[in-house]
């Protein structure tokens, strides 16, 4: 009375046997990442970060000698200004400008490494200056306002 009709090979078969080929069938339909591709893949995120970093690793050391250039320049004009109103006194520190508020409260006395600004102010000139990157005074690598064409032993 029940007519049944087997369509494919599989149906055929005991239940037992289909179960692998389903399972093969369904494994090869769905995609995934080989040991290799994730290998290549990881190994492109790893270079592209090292390219990236590089990038930005020069773009914060320009930041940092320009934000020193501007913060010299900054205190060598209020010093300048503090002279003009006290002319027989001496130089100024950073800090006393600061407090005598020549110098804007959110000023930071130190430069982007940690060090530091010093004011010298000579008979003609006033010199602001930073210990630079290396941290090491009367180096190349001092920020001097105005620049300096020729290096200098001292002060």
């Amino acid at each position: 009375m029940h007519n049944v009709t087997c369509n494919s090979a599989a149906e055929r078969r005991p239940r037992t046997q289909r179960e692998p080929v389903a399972r093969a069938a369904l494994r090869a339909a769905t995609p995934g990442l080989t040991l290799v591709e994730l290998v290549i893949t990881i190994t492109l995120i790893g270079v592209l970060t090292a390219a990236i970093s590089i990038g930005v690793i020069g773009a914060q050391k320009r930041a940092n000698l320009s934000a020193a250039k501007t913060a010299c320049s900054t205190a060598r004009q209020a010093t300048m200004q503090w002279k003009a109103v006290h002319p027989s006194e001496d130089c100024p520190t950073v800090e006393q400008l600061k407090t005598e508020k020549d110098l804007d409260t959110g000023f930071n006395l130190k430069d982007p490494w940690g060090s530091p600004y010093k004011l010298s102010c000579d008979a003609d000139e006033i010199t602001c200056s930073s210990a630079g990157p290396d941290r090491k005074e009367s180096t190349d690598d001092d920020i001097r306002v105005p620049q300096v064409d020729t290096p200098t032993g001292g002060k």
